[in-house]
C-alpha cells in the first residue's frame, strides 16, 4: 500500500487532529471525514448512557486509535445497515457485506408470492378460490449465517407479502447463534421488523457436517429454498488476497472451511488441494439441499473459477432443472443478455438474473442460483452506505 502524502497529511490535521490516524484506514479525506463524524455520534452516545459518564472526547480518541490500526469500523460502532435493517455487529462474528445484502435483496424480489406484482420463483400454493392467508408456508433455511442478516432481511421483505413464513439460520457457531438472536430482538424494538417475527424466524446451533445434528433441517420434511454464504476462500487466498484489517480482526473460521475428517473435501481432477479445501463446503451443501428437497439454492461462491467447479459438481447430481451465475448486484443489471456457461457437457446460464422469469413455469421449477462475489476480500467502500 502506497504511503500516504505528507501534504494531505498536514492538511487533515488542519481540519481535525484525529483525521490523520483515520486517513491511514480511509486513504482518502472524504471517507476520514464521514468515519469521524459516525465515530463522534457514538461517542457522545456512550458517554450519555455510561455512568459515571465518560468523556466523549476520550471515546472519540480511542476509537480513532483501534480504526488506525485497521479494526473495521463496524465492530467500533457496533452496527452495519443492512437493508432496511440495522445488525448488530460484535468480534468474533463475519461482518455483513453489501454484495451479501444484494443478492438477499434481490432473492427476495424473485420470491414474491402470486398476488405480489413480481412472482417468479416462488411456488404456486393457491387457488382462485383460497385466501392468500391460507397458503402453505413459505419455508427458508440459511445455513451459516453467521449475524443471522440474511434470514432478517428475507423476512423483512418478504413478509408484507406472505402472511406464512418461517425462516430458519444456521450456524456452528455459539457466538454467531447468540448475535443472530439479539439481532433479531434488536430490528423488532426499532420497528425494523414485525412482531411475528419472533415465531416465524428461529436460529439454532448446528454442524451442518455432522449426522448427529441434523435434525436442525431435516426434521422438517420439505424447505423450499436453501440458502448458503459459506466458508469459500482457500488458505492461500486468505494469505494473499485478504486485507489486514480481514485477516487480523475478522473470525478466520468463517472465511476459510476447517477441514477434518468429516469436511475433507473429495479429490477431484485437476484442483489442487488448496483450492479443494475453499470448495470443502459445496458437495455438503448439495447434500442437504436434495434432503431437504430444496426448490430452489442459492450459494455465494469467490470467483468465477470456484463457480465452475461448484457447477461441475451439481451437474453430476443431475437433481436441477436450471442453473444461474450471479455477478454482484444482480437487480441492477438489468437488460443485460445472458450467457450459456457449458460444464462437463452441462449448461448453465451466466445470467443477470432480472430475466430469470423466463425459465420454466415456478411450479415445477428446481433452480441453483450462484451468486459471484467476494464479499470477505473486498473492504473498501463497506462504510460507504451508512
Amino acid at each position: 500500500m502506497p504511503r500516504l502524502p505528507s501534504s494531505l497529511l498536514r492538511h487533515a490535521r488542519r481540519q481535525h487532529p484525529l483525521l490523520p490516524l483515520l486517513l491511514r484506514p480511509c486513504r482518502d479525506l472524504s471517507s476520514a471525514r464521514n468515519e469521524l463524524r459516525w465515530l463522534r455520534e457514538k461517542a457522545l452516545e456512550v458517554a450519555q448512557t455510561t455512568s459515571p459518564k465518560t468523556k466523549w472526547q476520550v471515546t472519540l480518541r480511542q476509537s480513532c486509535l483501534e480504526r488506525s490500526r485497521g479494526m473495521p469500523l463496524q465492530y467500533i460502532l457496533g452496527t452495519q445497515p443492512f437493508g432496511n435493517l440495522e445488525i448488530l455487529c460484535r468480534p468474533g462474528v463475519l461482518i455483513p457485506r453489501p454484495e451479501t445484502e444484494a443478492i438477499t435483496t434481490h432473492l427476495a424480489s424473485l420470491l414474491q408470492p402470486p398476488s405480489a406484482p413480481t412472482p417468479s420463483l416462488y411456488p404456486k400454493r393457491t387457488t382462485k378460490n383460497k385466501p392468500l392467508a391460507s397458503q402453505a408456508p413459505l419455508r427458508i433455511l440459511d445455513l451459516c449465517t453467521g449475524t443471522g442478516c440474511i434470514p432478517l432481511l428475507l423476512h423483512a421483505l418478504l413478509s408484507p407479502h406472505t402472511p406464512s413464513l418461517h425462516i430458519s439460520g444456521i450456524d456452528i457457531s455459539p457466538r454467531s447463534t447468540t448475535l443472530a438472536h439479539k439481532n433479531l430482538t434488536h430490528n423488532i424494538k426499532t420497528g425494523s421488523l414485525p412482531q411475528p417475527a419472533k415465531k416465524q424466524l428461529s436460529f439454532h446451533q448446528a454442524d451442518i457436517f455432522s449426522n448427529n445434528d441434523s435434525a436442525q433441517w431435516a426434521g422438517h420434511s420439505t424447505w423450499d429454498v436453501l440458502v448458503s454464504n459459506p466458508p469459500y476462500i482457500s488458505p492461500c487466498a486468505f494469505n494473499t488476497t485478504t486485507s489486514r484489517s480481514v485477516r487480523t480482526y475478522e473470525p478466520k473460521t468463517a472465511l476459510v472451511p476447517h477441514v477434518n475428517n468429516n469436511t475433507a473435501p473429495p479429490a477431484i481432477d485437476h484442483v489442487d488441494a488448496d483450492t479443494a479445501v475453499g470448495d470443502a463446503f459445496y458437495p455438503r451443501l448439495l447434500c442437504i439441499a436434495a434432503q431437504i428437497h430444496a426448490k430452489v439454492l442459492l450459494m455465494e461462491v469467490a470467483d468465477f473459477d470456484q463457480a465452475v467447479r461448484v457447477i461441475g459438481l451439481l451437474l453430476a447430481t443431475r437433481a436441477w432443472e436450471g442453473c444461474e451465475i450471479w455477478r454482484d448486484e444482480p437487480g441492477a443489471r438489468k437488460g443485460r443478455a445472458e450467457e450459456e456457461v457449458v460444464v462437463g457437457g452441462g449448461g448453465c446460464r451466466f445470467a443477470f438474473p432480472s430475466i430469470i422469469q423466463k425459465a420454466t413455469p415456478a411450479e415445477h421449477r428446481s433452480s441453483t442460483l450462484l451468486q459471484i462475489t467476494q464479499p470477505r476480500i473486498k473492504s473498501k467502500g463497506m462504510e460507504a452506505n451508512r
